[in-house]
């Protein structure tokens, strides 16, 4: 970073008009946790720093959506009632990300902009079919999840992410790592589910693999498993087999193979269970 120019601002105007002007090698820090462990500054011309943006830590209940601000940090997700009652994953997924000093410290935006695999709240948004909302010298855009992971255009930054909510929505998430705590994840699940309690039914769902490619994989299989899924004994058994079935198709001869299809199976019925805890709950 020799030669590197780190600037602040406390409002997201000022920033935005920098970037009118910043050079080509522009790059941003908020929590900073990623920032000397993946190297993003070693080229950088110009380090904006956003962690005094006020504009960019907040979650809003819409009723219909939650809009959390891209520099809102784990530990305030993790903390959020709103989070909990309506996006449960997302609290659980928040709840796990590093020791408390990194979920003081790291934010939503980050690990989206970071695009590790192994992001934690990477799976959970895409079972939410989260929007990704940006913010440039271009204009705001609104992307998908896979877009905002597929690399974002320089000096663009995330201002907020945007979930729906659906009514009867249940969820849950969990991974599996080297530790039971403060571990990168090297499998993980995410799930989303319509339950009708008239029923005893799933109407409709989603699973969210993490860990297993660049971009969180949502197989279709699983899907139309979820369509009119009555919630029985055989229900954590057949979940295993599909998710086994997916590893075994995307990563089939990497050495990495073995431990992520026993994984998943294990993971199928964590899963469940936070599934049918959920179901159960007025």
């Amino acid at each position: 970073m020799t030669g590197c120019v780190i600037a602040g601002f406390s409002k997201l105007e000022d920033v935005l008009q920098e970037l009118t002007h910043a050079p080509a090698q522009t790059v941003f820090v908020s929590g900073g946790t990623d920032f000397i462990n993946n190297g993003l500054g070693n080229n950088a011309e110009l380090v904006i720093d956003l962690s005094q943006v006020a504009e960019l830590k907040y979650i809003k209940d819409l009723g219909s959506e939650i809009r959390i601000g891209g520099g809102t940090t784990f530990a305030a997700i993790a903390a959020s009632p709103v989070i909990k009652a309506k996006a449960g994953a997302l609290a659980q997924a928040a709840g796990q990300v590093g020791s408390v000093q990194i979920r003081n410290r790291a934010t939503i935006g980050g690990n989206i902009a970071s695009g590790s695999p192994a992001g934690d709240s990477l799976p959970v948004l895409a079972v939410y079919n989260a929007g990704i909302h940006t913010a440039g010298p271009e204009g705001a855009r609104v992307l998908t999840l896979a877009q905002a992971l597929n690399g974002l255009p320089a000096k663009e930054l995330i201002t907020e992410i945007v979930i729906p909510v659906a009514a009867g929505s249940r969820s849950g998430f969990v991974k599996v790592g080297s530790r039971s705590q403060v571990t990168i994840a090297k499998m993980s699940l995410a799930a989303q589910v319509i339950y009708d309690s008239s029923k005893n039914m799933i109407v409709e769902g989603k699973v969210a693999m993490g860990a297993l490619g660049k971009t969180p994989v949502c197989p279709l299989a699983i899907q139309k498993f979820f369509s009119q899924q009555v919630v029985d004994e055989s229900f954590a058994a057949n979940l295993s087999l599909l998710l086994a079935e997916t590893v075994d198709e995307m990563i089939t001869g990497r050495a990495s193979h073995p431990y992520k299809k026993a994984a998943v199976r294990g993971l199928a019925h964590d899963l469940t269970g936070l599934l049918f805890a959920a179901c159960n709950r007025n």
